[in-house]
């Protein structure tokens, strides 16, 4: 019972808020982000003050330096107007982490935190899936502002949605390529059997994950999803190349993989004939769509130039992009919300020291991440999570979904998790009694 309660505080907890936040339109408004921030800070200092065991893992502090720092800067130059969200936002990714990573460093089973995770992203994904089949021009009751036509969740957008689908559908992988390892012959019944065994939850989620991701019709979410989900099979079978043995019976991994990607192959056409021409019909704008992004980023790159030090401020961008709107590109300029690429938009706010200190954050904790890998265990998890942020930073390049705090602190939980496995590993090892 204890392990059940554990599990539930502040891990449970933990990711109610972050699904709350996903289906209130991603927390994306002063009141909402304001919200959610406070909540999930309230829930990691209650968390670091009744605890003994929690501490404050490595780069927070320094992140909650760079931020003070930061906003007594925009303090002094008067450009913390529209910044307090943004800085709340930044605050609460620190209190995700700081959670995801105590609740991972003292759980012994790892996968009940994933499963446990999957379980939430899949019931997004069963609502999503059902809200856009049964009214698709309607959200939560209101009409649609956009995207009518294409499966955008609460996130309004399609293109974050499939930032937040693509990263479901890597989550669910990794339960399925654990499961895959239980497998004890390569006979389609074994297949079969084991997955459902081990790897229902996973199989289920990957499934409806595939489909919104299908139905979003977002050429840059599909091409990267299924660029990653290549990557991190090819991955997970070199490190795994050797034979492995279970129950008596040798077969290699490298099989039982292009079985997988095989099958993969199928699912994919399967979901691309299921969604009609909602994903097909994109890809002949694409032309002109890159135009588009073209003239954006060349406006973006030349704002920034006029301010590259210190950038505009956070919140700043729509004051920006009504400043360097023209007659030529107002057509394109007057209907964005942000820079669509995660570079420019860091770059405008808070110009390269801005960007490179959240550079050196962002290398720190992936380097953490990376540092487990040298464990035996839930290294699986590990590698899926590095996938994701990779995944995460490709489609970045030409979407925005980064700056939505409901999709971002879902990544900040997966690097949290990292870090709690690779600090557990670490604890482990040293208590390891030395050789004579």
């Amino acid at each position: 019972m204890s392990g059940l309660v554990q599990l539930f505080y502040p891990f449970g907890l933990l990711l109610v808020l972050l699904a709350g936040a996903s289906l209130f339109f991603g927390a994306d408004t002063p009141m909402t982000s304001f919200m959610f921030s406070g909540a999930l800070l309230l829930l990691a200092g209650v968390k670091l003050v009744t605890s003994k065991s929690v501490a404050l893992p490595p780069p927070v502090p320094l992140v909650l330096s760079l931020l003070v720092v930061s906003f007594t800067f925009d303090a002094i130059s008067g450009r913390t107007v529209f910044a307090m969200n943004h800085y709340a936002i930044m605050a609460a990714a620190m209190a995700v982490y700081i959670l995801a990573e105590a609740q991972a460093r003292r759980t012994k089973d790892i996968g009940h935190l994933w499963q446990a995770m999957l379980v939430v992203l899949l019931l997004i994904s069963i609502w999503a899936f059902a809200d856009f089949t049964l009214n698709p021009d309607m959200i939560h009751g209101q009409p649609r502002p956009y995207h009518e036509d294409r499966l955008s969740a609460a996130f309004l957008s399609a293109n974050t949605a499939a930032t937040f689908f693509g990263i479901t559908l890597l989550v669910a992988t990794a339960s399925i390529l654990r499961a895959l390892r239980k497998v004890v012959s390569l006979s389609p019944v074994a297949l079969v059997e084991s997955l459902f065994r081990h790897g229902m939850l996973g199989v289920v989620t990957f499934l409806f994950a595939a489909v919104c991701l299908v139905l979003t019709a977002s050429r840059a979410g599909l091409t990267f999803t299924l660029l990653c989900l290549v990557l991190l099979f090819v991955w997970e079978t070199l490190v795994r190349r050797k034979s492995v043995a279970r129950d008596g019976q040798n077969f290699s991994l490298a099989r039982l993989a292009v079985i997988s990607l095989v099958g993969l192959g199928v699912a994919a056409i399967f979901f691309w004939n299921l969604s009609g021409d909602v994903a097909g019909a994109r890809y002949a704008d694409l032309d002109e769509d890159a135009n588009m992004r073209l003239v954006m980023f060349s406006a973006y790159w030349e704002a920034f130039l006029a301010k590259p030090l210190t950038g505009y401020g956070f919140g700043s961008f729509s004051a920006v992009n009504d400043m360097i709107m023209t007659s030529e590109n107002a057509h394109i300029l007057a209907t964005q919300g942000a820079a669509h690429n995660v570079v420019l938009q860091w770059l405008l706010q808070v110009g390269i020291v801005g960007f490179l200190a959240a550079l050196a954050v962002t290398g720190w904790m992936l380097l953490i991440v990376w540092q487990g890998l040298r464990q035996r265990r839930n290294t699986t998890y590990l590698r899926t999570i590095l996938i994701i942020t990779l995944f995460i930073l490709l489609h970045g390049q030409v979407d925005y979904a980064l700056e939505i705090p409901g999709l971002m602190w879902w990544w900040i939980l997966l690097l949290g998790l990292g870090a709690g496995i690779t600090g557990r590993a670490k604890k482990r090892k040293s208590r390891r009694p030395a050789n004579a």
